[in-house]
């Protein structure tokens, strides 16, 4: 096996996820770094692989990636508001510049006060306007990146920042509580932003499947964490299923809504990935595939590994899903020679077994480090996040000195 060559530095691939509410994908690889190389020294070589899901920190990465420019804006924030925002434009490799749009910087959760997060007020107004900036100065492939908004309108609020007329009062911004009041959806009637949808491609950045309606669906599912109680998430699901019924289709439609609410992703972002997919025939492109294999050839990295390290903050069922974690497994079992390889995931908690990652075999020795296993209170744990990692690390090398 590679690591019982004493001569061989051991490389060590670094790719997690975020800890989210807590250490960014960067922070966490800094952490598991410092504490690897307490123990491996220079008997170690590390390559760090910053992942993003679509969600917060996606915009700034892509920009990173890419060498992007940053476009920041006034735009009409989650709660009606101007608030300050930006996207990325990258003006190299063909005749039209290339945007990523981060909706949640513009209707993101974490710009809303807790006790102020209501899926019924909360509107994506702002996302339209950026999305129309970035036309307006010449793009015509944008990326958009739909995690960790704190709105539920169907995306509404988002065409209507683009032109769109939903039938509102005038100076009424769409939002999840106004969806009933909200007839047909129209095309644009300035022609400018017309001709620019017309030849504009947009692919939404996502890593869940859920559908629209329904218990897996955008109100039942995700609502409650952007501060909706049982009541208003059942009544904000009713409310999308009527909306269905008289939405009908714009210019840039492709299938009928009720078909495009059963599309995997249409439940993301409080209904945005409908409202992307349905009115503006946008493509949709899992968060792993775009970071890690379309902007960053992870499985060529995956090859050259011994140790794989991964993780996310909560590690479940889920993880396995789409994500980087679940991302990760699915590369590996494609690779080469993976019997030899070890995939190390750390997490805040673990609702899976290591056995679990690869049920029908074939995988690279697993293990799970979990940070609750030093701390169990979750409050002091996310604040210790990153000594916590680091001495979890720590541990993890050890076991490799005998093959050193």
């Amino acid at each position: 096996m590679a690591l019982q060559n004493k001569k061989r530095i051991l490389r060590v691939l670094m790719c997690p996820d975020k800890f989210k509410g807590g250490l960014s994908s960067l922070e966490v690889s800094s952490a598991i770094r410092e504490g690897l190389e307490k123990v491996l020294g220079r008997k170690a070589s590390f390559q760090m692989v910053e992942m993003a899901d679509g969600g917060d920190g996606s915009a700034d990465l892509f920009g990173k990636i890419l060498g992007a420019e940053k476009i920041e804006c006034r735009v009409c924030g989650p709660l009606g508001n101007e608030i300050p925002a930006y996207y990325m434009l990258c003006r190299t490799g063909g005749e039209h510049p290339v945007a990523f749009v981060e909706c949640a910087k513009a209707c993101g959760l974490a710009i809303v006060p807790p006790e102020k997060r209501n899926p019924l007020v909360t509107t994506t107004f702002g996302v339209g306007q950026l999305l129309r900036d970035a036309l307006d100065k010449g793009a015509r492939t944008i990326y958009i990146g739909v995690g960790g908004t704190s709105s539920n309108d169907l995306g509404c609020g988002m065409l209507q920042g683009l032109g769109f007329g939903l039938g509102l009062p005038l100076g009424v911004r769409a939002c999840g509580g106004n969806l009933r009041q909200i007839g047909k959806v129209e095309d644009p009637s300035d022609a400018d932003i017309f001709e620019k949808l017309t030849n504009a491609r947009f692919i939404i950045i996502n890593d869940v499947d859920n559908p629209l309606c329904g218990p897996g669906g955008a109100a039942q599912m995700y609502s409650p964490q952007k501060g909706a109680d049982r009541k208003t998430a059942l009544r904000l699901d009713k409310d999308a299923k009527d909306f269905l019924t008289r939405c009908g289709k714009t210019s840039f439609s492709k299938t009928e809504a009720q078909e495009a609410s059963m599309f995997p992703g249409a439940g993301t972002a409080g209904g945005m990935g409908f409202g992307f997919m349905h009115f503006l025939g946008a493509e949709s492109i899992g968060g792993f595939r775009f970071f890690g294999d379309a902007l960053q050839n992870i499985s060529a990295k995956i090859a050259e590994a011994d140790i794989i390290v991964t993780g996310e903050g909560s590690l479940d069922s889920q993880s396995l899903q789409g994500k980087v974690v679940g991302g990760l497994c699915t590369r590996l079992l494609s690779c080469p020679g993976v019997e030899s390889k070890r995939l190390w995931m750390f997490c805040g908690r673990s609702l899976i077994k290591a056995e679990e990652l690869f049920p029908q075999g074939g995988g690279p020795m697993a293990k799970i480090f979990q940070l609750a296993d030093i701390e169990p209170n979750m409050k002091i744990r996310m604040k210790r996040e990153y000594e916590i990692l680091a001495k979890l690390a720590f541990g993890a090398a050890a076991e490799l000195e005998a093959f050193l």
